[in-house]
């Protein structure tokens, strides 16, 4: 990594460090020829009972960064024709309803498209206290939490990394979107710091925070401002974090989805690509940092 020299203009002062290619093809060492599944990371995404479109977007963003076995967790009585339907999508994928004791995954992701409300927090806290791996939390449990209470995770018996974009950290911090978007790098940190979460600040720059360590992400592209984005980065980082420690999949993640973005916008222009095309784009960029 180098160290940023100037102020980018996005919240972000100098002195955080900036991820460059190396750091990147070290999530990617050579497969050795006797490897198997097991060797690559267990992630699970789980879906609420919201929308199905987010989480099954990180699930396969999970399977394009190489985990080794992914799972979409679905909320019991989802019934055996949407699990057929899913799964006939994503045959590498295991679709399955999920109870107590749901997963020895070593990472989860959780929260896109799973709706807000006390149900919601209650199996938050839960998950908190009983899941011994590496939570990625996003979307509506950011959302949860702001509304029901943030101190539980401190209480987190698990890793955790946390991926809001301005707004959705605004509700969690309990601060105003200006001042969020005037010091990125300083909202990321403190809030790291406070609670021992790895943070993924997202915006033009992206600003990746553990403790003391300070990160910002240099790729991107006008193509992730749009909806879609947040859950295939959700993906990647927990397919990463299946194998990797938190705050590199997270560096990583970040880097990856900003180059998916920029191949994707060299596909197809800055409009027409959505968040398939991400991924498919991921697939390509992946392969660059394996060979």
């Amino acid at each position: 990594m180098r160290t940023m020299q100037n102020s980018d203009g996005f919240g972000v002062k100098r002195g955080a460090l900036v991820a460059e290619e190396e750091d990147i093809c070290r999530a990617f060492p050579q497969k050795p020829a006797d490897c198997n599944k097991g060797d690559f990371g267990r992630v699970a995404v789980i879906a609420g009972r919201g929308t199905f479109g987010a989480p099954i977007l990180s699930a396969r963003a999970a399977l394009a960064t190489g985990a080794g076995y992914t799972e979409l967790l679905l909320p019991e009585g989802t019934g055996d024709a949407a699990r057929l339907a899913l799964s006939a999508s994503m045959p590498a994928c295991v679709i399955r309803e999920y109870g107590c004791g749901f997963t020895a995954a070593q990472s989860i992701a959780y929260g896109m498209g799973a709706g807000v409300g006390e149900a919601q927090y209650a199996f938050l806290c839960a998950l908190l206290r009983e899941f011994r791996g590496t939570l990625l939390l996003d979307a509506d449990a950011l959302n949860t939490l702001a509304r029901f209470g943030k101190e539980v995770l401190k209480e987190a018996a698990c890793k955790l990394i946390l991926t809001p974009h301005p707004l959705e950290f605004s509700r969690l911090a309990g601060i105003s979107l200006q001042a969020v978007l005037g010091d990125l790098a300083g909202c990321a940190a403190e809030f790291s710091a406070a609670y021992g979460a790895v943070v993924v600040l997202k915006n033009f720059r992206s600003v990746i925070a553990d403790g003391a360590f300070l990160a910002v992400n240099p790729t991107g592209s006008p193509v992730l401002a749009r909806g879609g984005s947040g859950d295939v980065l959700s993906g990647i980082i927990a397919g990463l974090a299946a194998r990797i420690p938190p705050r590199d999949a997270a560096v990583c993640g970040s880097y990856l989805l900003g180059r998916a973005g920029e191949l994707a916008e060299a596909r197809g222009g800055a409009y027409a690509p959505d968040a398939q095309d991400v991924i498919e784009a991921l697939k390509a960029v992946v392969a660059d940092f394996s060979r």
